[in-house]
């Protein structure tokens, strides 16, 4: 009996850290969020969806959806690169890390161009 009870005991144990680990994740998202929040606050933007909202408008100067695949995240890093450059500090991005996410996404799509003409 005393044997079943420290099973039981145990795996309530396991359960509540499991818990305790969901906790930690949901309120390290809310930091991210809050801090990446802040970003546009200091841009001059009010508006949190901006990044959205300019790469939807990229996205919907392109036809072809194997191009949107590239265009989402050129154009999304291309709406960050411009609140950091209007900000000047930012909490989670460099303007050289930008650009060169932006020059990695473009020869990528360059070769999947290449690579659908042949």
């Amino acid at each position: 009996m005393q044997v079943l009870f420290v099973m039981a005991l145990s795996e309530k144990t396991m359960k509540t850290n499991k818990m305790l680990d969901f906790e930690k994740t949901l309120e390290k998202m809310n930091e991210i969020h809050q801090s990446k929040n802040e970003d546009y606050a200091t841009s001059g933007s009010n508006n949190p969806f901006y990044n959205f909202d300019f790469t939807k408008f990229v996205l919907q100067q392109f036809d072809d959806d194997r191009d949107k695949v590239f265009v989402w995240p050129i154009a999304n890093k291309l709406a960050r690169l411009a609140i950091t450059l209007r900000a000047r500090k930012i909490n989670h991005e460099s303007v050289t890390d930008s650009l060169i996410d932006i020059a990695n996404y473009v020869v990528i799509w360059k070769c999947d161009i290449e690579r659908r003409e042949k």
